[in-house]
């Protein structure tokens, strides 16, 4: 009996290790089929991703099962168009500020000279030269946003403080006759990798912005650093701030919030071109917290002047 009992369970034993060795080779297979299936829906997911942050090369490997494939081939369609829609917009608005801007000066000289003949003619001839600069607004900043939408240019490595103090120089005068006190505020000495003169360009329009909506008598600071790791550029000001239904929207073409449309006239195209041109070097553009208004840039840093980081570099190229 005890040899018997023994073999009984040295059975036991042999069946125990073939059941785990069987389940074991079961994971196996089950593991593998299911990376198999699962990697193509991840590549199809992260050029979804890169997609939606404005990537518009982005494509999916059609591969894996065909219901997976055809997505994939489907979503490769649904982008191209995008992209040849978005580029086809993008052009027109390029094209057609470029041409507007020679009959608009044109038209200008020719109200300048009926405005200084005086009389009727001249009183409406002056109401249509502010329409004229309305206009002339409008289409510089299309032609801004189509810049910034576009290709990126050759960067270099900008120091933002020196970007900053040059932007303060800029419009001292103006902040002055606003009764604005501007100042710049340089934490610590940041580096970014990006074109100069875009970067001034969205100071401009956060100044010029801040100094529209801060009350007489407060200041304007443009401060640069660094957040999180990252490169830091922000323009705050004691302003009234963004209602929090339309902080989603501010950054949206043409939309211009209750704060906005009370403080005059204006395009709606300031904070869109800021946004692209944040985008477009890897960085991005946010609203702080707190009841002040402002906003604040967010750029992966340059390890030194000349030369980006490889993270720069590669989000200098992955955004258009």
């Amino acid at each position: 009996m005890g040899a018997l009992a023994g073999r009984v369970h040295r059975s036991w034993i042999g069946l125990g290790a073939v059941g785990l060795a069987v389940i074991l080779a079961g994971m196996g297979l089950a593991w593998v089929l299911a990376t198999s299936l699962a990697r193509p829906v991840r590549r199809l997911e992260d050029a979804a991703v890169r997609l939606g942050r404005g990537d518009l090369e982005a494509r999916a490997e059609p591969s894996g099962p065909a219901e997976v494939a055809t997505l994939a081939s489907s979503f490769n369609r649904m982008a191209g168009a995008l992209a040849s829609n978005f580029e086809a917009q993008r052009s027109f608005a390029a094209n057609a500020s470029h041409q507007l801007r020679t009959p608009l000066t044109g038209l200008r000289l020719r109200l300048e000279a009926i405005t200084q003949e005086g009389g009727f003619a001249g009183e409406q001839a002056a109401a249509a030269e502010a329409e004229v600069d309305r206009l002339n607004e409008l289409v510089e900043g299309l032609l801004q946003l189509a810049q910034a939408s576009s290709a990126p240019s050759t960067g270099r490595a900008v120091e933002l403080g020196s970007l900053a103090r040059d932007a303060v120089e800029r419009w001292a005068g103006t902040a002055a006759e606003a009764g604005t006190a501007l100042r710049a505020e340089v934490r610590q000495r940041a580096f970014v990798w990006a074109d100069p003169a875009e970067l001034a360009n969205v100071l401009d329009n956060l100044i010029e912005n801040a100094i529209r909506y801060t009350p007489d008598g407060t200041e304007v600071v443009v401060e640069t650093g660094s957040a999180d790791g990252l490169a830091l550029l922000a323009v705050r000001d004691s302003g009234p701030g963004i209602p929090e239904a339309e902080r989603a929207h501010v950054f949206e073409r043409f939309y211009r919030g209750t704060t906005g449309q009370q403080a005059g006239p204006g395009t709606g195209l300031g904070l869109a071109i800021v946004a692209e041109v944040a985008r477009r070097w890897g960085g991005e553009v946010r609203l702080p917290d707190g009841p002040d208004g402002g906003f604040e840039l967010l750029f992966p840093a340059a390890s030194e002047p000349g030369r980006p980081t490889d993270r720069t570099s590669t989000a200098a190229r992955g955004v258009s």
